[in-house]
């Protein structure tokens, strides 16, 4: 999904996805009757109808993929987008040296 209405690829069907609206996902809340102990773990789909090469890719799934992961290993009660957005702006130059063409959220305080 796109992350606002800028977003130069993807579709907004069901919602546009912004990094932080991603990171507050909560999968043991979306279910009725299902709790935590029963959910074996997260995925994240990745809609491919406007993906044409890897920098797409990429751009689509970073900088959310890194908060769906810490979703799947850590207790809800310990996360937090506002000390969260600070760990993953310390991550802007590791991506950037990686050439990982990822979506620079303003609502993440990067670093340069």
């Amino acid at each position: 999904m796109q992350y606002d209405s800028t977003t130069r690829i993807g579709l907004h069907w069901a919602a546009y996805i912004e990094v932080d609206d991603a990171y507050d996902w909560n999968p043991a809340t979306q279910v009725d009757g299902i709790s935590k102990d029963q959910i074996m773990g997260v995925e994240t789909p990745l809609w491919s109808e406007t993906i044409e090469n890897m920098n797409d890719i990429e751009y689509l799934l970073f900088p959310r993929l890194p908060g769906i992961a810490e979703i799947g290993w850590s207790p809800t009660e310990g996360r937090s987008w506002d000390e969260y957005k600070v760990r993953l702006g310390n991550h802007g130059p590791r991506m950037k040296a990686l050439g990982i063409d990822f979506y620079p959220s303003a609502k993440v305080p990067w670093v340069d």
